[in-house]
């Protein structure tokens, strides 16, 4: 009976222990998302909202009530924020808030982690890669590689990607989704050895991506669309399927160079988490003598 007595007690502790830890990561959270409200608050002045100054402020940057009113939330629940009070905020709100602080991509996407919401694929469409992610891409020729978003739309490829697949620069603007280009273009449906299969573990892995950005209406746009043009795609979502990344080859039958194998390698940049960089890492001295071979053409 004792030791039925320790178990139990062990355990009242460990979920008490459970319960502090995340009571004081969720007060951390919630002060360093009240400081930042209150820093970059303080660094704009009303001119920067479109507010005219009228005579001498005693206030450094902003008044309370002045990004209040540019988000159009309450006062007082804004207040409350900056105190750092136990409240929930919505993704609207907080897209507001960002709109009213006038935060950049970094900065609006801390805002979200920091208020416990979740950015919208759309609203990281705005995202520009930079220079340097674009010229990695470029960099990692003789190895095909893209760079997308997370409802997989292509933000840059190189020439390997172009001529192995298919060019994307070729598609409507809508098209040049990588998701839809494994499903949708014959290039890939009569190059890539078990296509069938092998959309299916793309299918899957998109599941898991849209599964972090729940309600995106973006990600709903492309099942909704994939669905009325694909009847492989719809039998393969209706059964809920998820996949993560697997370290295994895939094999590309190409019209004019023959066989090319390839491993596909996921990395996700750290100042641009929500970036994804694909690299189809050639598996072999001959697949790289033969996408050497197409590239030179």
């Amino acid at each position: 009976m004792q030791c039925v007595g320790a178990l139990r007690l062990d355990g009242a502790l460990a979920l008490s222990d459970h319960g502090r830890t995340a009571s004081s990561d969720d007060r951390a959270r919630r002060e360093a998302l009240a400081e930042f409200l209150r820093a970059r608050r303080e660094s704009l002045q009303p001119e920067d909202i479109g507010i005219p100054r009228r005579g001498r402020r005693r206030v450094k940057g902003l008044r309370r009530h002045e990004v209040a009113d540019a988000a159009a939330v309450s006062v007082t629940w804004y207040t409350w924020l900056e105190q750092g009070r136990d409240i929930h905020a919505t993704p609207q709100v907080i897209e507001a808030l960002a709109r009213a602080l006038q935060l950049d991509d970094s900065e609006h996407s801390y805002l979200c982690r920091l208020a416990g919401v979740t950015p919208k694929a759309t609203q990281l469409g705005r995202t520009q890669a930079g220079d340097s992610l674009i010229a990695l891409v470029d960099s990692l020729l003789p190895n095909p590689a893209q760079l997308m978003l997370p409802a997989t739309d292509l933000i840059n490829w190189n020439d390997a990607y172009s001529r192995l697949f298919v060019d994307p620069s070729t598609l409507a603007a809508e098209d040049r989704n990588a998701l839809w280009i494994q499903v949708m273009c014959p290039e890939v449906r009569h190059r890539l050895v078990d296509w069938e299969a092998e959309t299916q573990l793309v299918v899957g892995r998109f599941r898991a991506e849209a599964a972090k950005y729940p309600g995106d209406p973006h990600f709903r746009r492309i099942i909704d669309r994939l669905s009325a043009e694909s009847t492989l795609f719809r039998s393969i979502w209706a059964r809920h399927e998820v996949q993560g990344f697997e370290d295994r080859v895939k094999t590309i039958e190409h019209p004019e160079v023959g066989e090319v194998r390839v491993r596909l390698v996921k990395l996700r940049p750290l100042d641009h988490p929500h970036l994804l960089l694909l690299v189809h890492m050639l598996d072999d001295d001959e697949s790289r003598a033969r996408i050497g071979r197409l590239l030179s053409r």
